[in-house]
C-alpha cells in the first residue's frame, strides 16, 4: 500500500501540483490539455515503498513519517479505465527518467494497492531518438508535449 492513501482529483489544469517543479508543471499542463480527458483521476502526492522502522516504541505517525521521507514519489499517479500510470514528468527526458518511471511501477506492483495493469510513463517536452528507442524496448510509455 502507498504510505498514505492517495488523494485523487480531476485530471484538469489547476496551477497547483504538489512536488512538481515550475518547469515540470508547465509540461504537465500541456499534457493535461491534450490527454487529460483519457484519465479518470490523478494523484500528486503518492509515496511508494520506503524504509519501515520496526521500533514498537514509535508512534504510527512517526513510523509513517519516516517511511514517507524515504519512499519513492512518482510525480503523478493517473487512473485510466484500463490501467494505472506512474508518471515521471521531466524536461528534456534522458535515461534517468526512464529508470524512475520503471522503479515507480515496480514499487506499485509490490505494494499491491492497484488491481489493474500498471504502466511506467514519462511525460516530457523533448528527448532524443536513443531515449525513444530505449523507452520502447523497456515498455515505458514516453509522451512528448513540446512547447508551442
Amino acid at each position: 500500500m502507498p504510505v498514505y492513501e492517495p488523494v485523487y482529483v480531476d485530471p484538469k489544469p489547476t496551477g497547483s501540483y504538489p512536488h512538481l517543479e515550475k518547469h515540470d508543471a508547465v509540461i504537465w499542463e500541456r499534457f493535461l490539455d491534450v490527454y487529460g480527458e483519457q484519465f479518470q483521476a490523478v494523484a500528486y502526492n503518492v509515496a511508494l515503498g520506503g524504509f519501515v522502522l520496526g521500533a514498537e516504541e514509535l508512534e504510527e505517525a512517526a513510523r509513517k513519517g519516516w517511511q514517507y521521507s524515504t519512499a519513492l514519489k512518482p510525480d503523478v499517479v493517473a487512473i485510466r479505465p484500463d490501467a494505472v500510470w506512474f508518471i515521471e514528468v521531466k524536461p528534456k527526458a534522458r535515461a534517468s527518467a526512464l529508470g524512475q518511471a520503471l522503479c515507480y511501477a515496480i514499487m506499485a506492483e509490490r505494494d499491491g494497492a492497484w488491481q489493474m495493469p500498471l504502466v511506467a510513463a514519462v511525460v516530457t517536452d523533448e528527448t532524443t531518438p536513443d531515449i525513444r528507442s530505449c523507452a520502447a524496448e523497456l515498455g515505458v510509455r514516453l509522451i512528448e508535449v513540446p512547447a508551442l
